[in-house]
C-alpha cells in the first residue's frame, strides 16, 4: 500500500512539474521598450489558448496589440462567421475583443476579404453570383462587421495577398478578382471601410512585400494610384513571414518602407516569424540566425520612421501556423519553444529596441 501511495504521489507531481509555468522575464516588458519607441507590439490572440496561464500572462504582458487572426474570415475550422448569405456568428471575434478591452490592449483584425477559396463558405463558392451581386456581398459584410465593432477595432486589414495572389505565387489564386472579373473589389472595399468605421486605420496586406521587388512594386503601383483617385487607404501590410535561408537585408527593407512613406502611407508589420525549417546547422548557429534576423527587421521598423506597429504571428512554437503546413516539421519560427521558454530570438527584440 505504501508503495502504491508512493508512485502515484510521483506521478502526480511529475505531471504537475510538466505543466507549463509562466517564465520570469526581464523588466521592463517588451511593450513598454516598444512604446518609447512609437510602436505598438502585437501578437496573435488565439481564443483556444486565451485561457492557458502562460500564454495570456505573456500576451498581456509584453504585448499592447492584440491581432484577432483566423476569427473575421468568413469560413473557418472551428465556427462559420458567416454561416449564410444573410447572417453572421459573432461569437469567436466577440471574445477577442473582449479579452482585448479587459486588458486594455487595442485590435487589429484579418481581414475583411481575403480571396484563399478554403477560408470562404460553400454557399458563396458555389452561388454563381454576378459581379454586382458579389460587390454588394462584400459591402454588406464590411458594412455590418465595421459598424458591430466601430470604436472597438483600432486597425482592420481590409483586403489581403491581392498582389501575391494575382501573380500566383506558390500556386495561389484571389477568388474575389477571379470571381469579380477585375481588381475592383479593392477599391470598394476601402471605400465602403471608411464608410462603416470612420476611425479606424485601413489596410492593405501582402507577403513576399519586405523587399524591393515585383509584388512590392505592384503594391506601391496600386496604391499610388488609389491614392489619387481618393480611395481611403491609411497603410499598407507586410506580413514578413521570413524565411531563415534568406532573410531580407535592413538597408533594403528601410527603403521599400520609406517609399511607402513617401506616399503618406504607414507601414504595419503584421504576422511576423521566421521560418528555420530548411536553416541546416547546429542549435546555436540556428539561434544566432533567428535572433538576428528578429533584430534586424524591428530596427528596420524602428529606423524607417514609418513603421508604428510589429505583429508576430504566434508566442510559442506549437501554436505556429507552420505546423499545419506539410514539410515545415521544425520550423519553429517564434520567440518563446514549447514550454514557453524564451529563445534568443526574444532577448534579440528587446535588444533592439533597447539600442539608441
Amino acid at each position: 500500500m505504501v508503495v502504491f501511495l508512493v508512485v502515484v504521489l510521483g506521478l502526480f507531481f511529475a505531471t504537475k512539474s510538466r505543466v507549463p509555468q509562466t517564465p520570469v522575464l526581464p523588466e521592463p516588458p517588451l511593450k513598454s521598450l516598444a512604446a518609447a519607441k512609437g510602436i505598438q507590439l502585437g501578437n496573435f490572440a488565439m481564443p483556444k489558448l486565451l485561457g492557458e496561464k502562460p500564454y495570456s500572462d505573456i500576451l498581456t504582458s509584453q504585448f499592447d496589440l492584440a491581432l484577432i487572426d483566423n476569427q473575421p474570415n468568413w469560413h473557418f475550422t472551428d465556427t462559420d462567421l458567416r454561416p449564410t448569405p444573410s447572417t453572421f456568428n459573432f461569437s469567436r471575434v466577440d471574445e477577442v475583443v473582449d479579452f482585448a478591452e479587459k486588458h486594455d490592449m487595442s485590435i487589429q483584425a484579418h481581414h475583411y476579404v481575403w480571396g484563399e477559396e478554403k477560408w470562404l463558405p460553400d454557399w458563396l463558392l458555389k452561388g454563381n453570383y454576378n459581379k454586382a451581386q458579389l460587390l454588394e456581398i462584400i459591402r454588406n459584410h464590411i458594412m455590418t462587421m465595421g459598424q458591430r465593432y466601430s470604436g472597438r477595432i483600432q486597425e482592420w486589414t481590409v483586403v489581403n495577398e491581392p498582389f501575391t495572389r494575382g501573380q500566383h505565387m506558390y500556386g495561389l489564386n484571389d477568388w474575389w478578382a477571379d470571381s469579380v472579373g477585375d481588381l475592383s473589389y479593392i477599391d470598394q472595399s476601402f471605400i465602403w471601410a471608411r464608410q462603416a468605421d470612420p476611425h479606424s486605420k485601413l489596410l492593405l496586406n501582402d507577403f513576399n512585400n519586405e523587399r524591393m521587388n515585383d509584388t512590392s512594386n505592384r503594391m506601391y503601383d496600386y496604391t499610388k494610384a488609389a491614392l489619387a483617385r481618393g480611395v481611403p487607404i491609411d497603410g499598407i501590410g507586410m506580413q514578413m513571414h521570413l524565411d531563415g535561408t534568406h532573410p531580407p537585408v535592413k538597408d533594403e527593407v528601410i527603403s521599400n518602407m520609406k517609399r511607402f512613406g513617401d506616399l503618406g502611407l504607414k507601414v504595419y508589420v503584421t504576422e511576423f516569424d521566421v521560418n528555420m525549417n530548411d536553416v541546416k546547422a547546429d542549435q546555436k548557429s540556428r539561434d544566432d540566425i533567428q535572433s538576428g534576423i528578429y533584430h534586424e527587421m524591428m530596427r528596420a521598423c524602428i529606423e524607417s520612421k514609418v513603421c508604428p506597429s510589429f505583429a508576430l504571428l504566434g508566442i510559442t512554437d506549437k501554436e505556429t501556423w507552420y505546423n499545419y503546413l506539410p514539410g515545415t516539421p521544425n520550423s519553429n519560427p517564434l520567440p518563446f519553444d514549447a514550454d514557453y521558454k524564451p529563445k534568443p530570438a526574444f532577448y534579440s527584440l528587446r535588444a533592439a529596441l533597447e539600442q539608441q
